[in-house]
């Protein structure tokens, strides 16, 4: 049966499991960052972190931090913020991915990707399925994956 056939079930029991889908979801989510920083802050901390959801720590790869930087106008360093999250958007589909943030962001993982990775519709910016593979081992430490029902 399909979510959105509700014919046959009362509006308590679909506002119910709406609920607990939320609840869900954002357990899932756990593990995305609390907090950001600056690459210009990772860069200078000894230990490169950012705090999650969770309260665990997310330690961020020197080397990855050093690439973006090398590919990130020095002007940016302290308006790029880490890490960056991508989120699956459940409502469109197994291969569609948001890009959060801002266009510095998208226009970073452009950069790794190439041009024609990143897709725009409405001033966003997203990915699909089989680029998220590529990016996650090029970045594997500075982007996380989230997941939403809805872009709302």
């Amino acid at each position: 049966m399909l979510l959105n056939d509700i014919r046959g079930f009362d509006r308590s029991f679909i506002d119910r499991v709406g609920r607990i889908l939320a609840r869900e979801i954002e357990r899932i989510n756990d593990h995305l960052p609390r907090e950001s920083r600056t690459l210009r802050e990772l860069l200078e901390m000894e230990e490169p972190k950012v705090l999650t959801r969770a309260g665990d720590e997310l330690i961020m790869d020197r080397r990855e931090l050093e690439l973006l930087a090398d590919i990130v106008p020095m002007q940016y360093h302290n308006k790029l913020r880490l890490p960056i999250v991508i989120l699956r958007m459940i409502e469109m589909g197994e291969g569609v991915y948001m890009i959060c943030g801002g266009d510095l962001e998208a226009r970073v993982i452009a950069k790794i990707l190439g041009p024609k990775a990143v897709h725009y519709h409405e001033g966003r910016a997203f990915l699909y399925k089989p680029y998220i593979a590529i990016l996650r081992s090029k970045l594997r430490t500075t982007t996380v994956i989230g997941f939403v029902s809805s872009m709302e």
